[in-house]
């Protein structure tokens, strides 16, 4: 083999080494950092370069804070506030006799927080989802991978993709026990006494399979 041909040879396996395993494949690179300054909060964005401010209310406390991947989460006793890579801090307020939670769970395109009262979920997009519990429903689980969240009550779980607009439900059957609850990338599994449910991101809906009753 001629040097230019071999070189020609290595330049294209070399080209070929650049090419990712798989072209789905989620990039878990930190760009949300959050500072505080007095009253002042400050989220930096390192993929735009800009910097977004909030100010607290007088007496304010923050009891949570935390920023993986594309997004940031504050909770303090009054509001949940959440900012997105190129995007302002947006916030929701706890209700009147709402609990106020003192965590959420913060992957690199969701993050989860639950009260007494409802389930919300701070998407990539920049935006807030919300779903109320019904009467005595409270969350047992939370989970979240990267693109997906999943929150299990003692009736139901809602699975939450960072590209939806809303919780997706599915049932649990009377007397179904919960087993365990995992989260990966974009899949949220859900394993019982008698299915195994899915939840998928990219698709945004869950499956049952029953599982053999021994």
């Amino acid at each position: 083999m001629s040097p230019f041909a071999l070189a020609i040879l290595l330049l294209a396996i070399a080209s070929a080494a650049q090419v990712p395993l798989y072209p789905t494949e989620f990039e878990r690179v930190d760009v949300i950092a959050i500072e505080r300054d007095g009253r002042d909060l400050f989220a930096f964005d390192s993929v735009t370069g800009r910097r977004t401010t909030i100010r607290l209310e007088l007496g304010e406390e923050i009891l949570f804070e935390a920023s993986r991947g594309r997004i940031g989460l504050v909770l303090t006793d009054r509001r949940a506030l959440g900012v997105a890579a190129g995007g302002a801090w947006q916030e929701q307020r706890y209700r009147l006799k709402e609990q106020v939670p003192e965590f959420g769970l913060v992957e690199d395109r969701i993050g989860l927080v639950v009260t007494n009262r409802r389930a919300l979920g701070f998407v990539s997009r920049g935006a807030w989802i919300e779903e109320s519990f019904s009467p005595h429903e409270s969350a047992e689980a939370l989970r979240s991978g990267v693109a997906v969240g999943v929150v299990v009550t003692g009736r139901r779980a809602l699975g939450l993709s960072a590209g939806r607009e809303r919780f997706v439900s599915i049932d649990l059957q009377l007397k179904e026990i919960l087993e365990s609850v995992n989260a990966r990338d974009t899949l949220v599994t859900v394993r019982t006494n008698r299915r195994i449910l899915v939840f998928s991101a990219p698709n945004g809906n869950w499956s049952a399979q029953k599982r053999k009753i021994n």
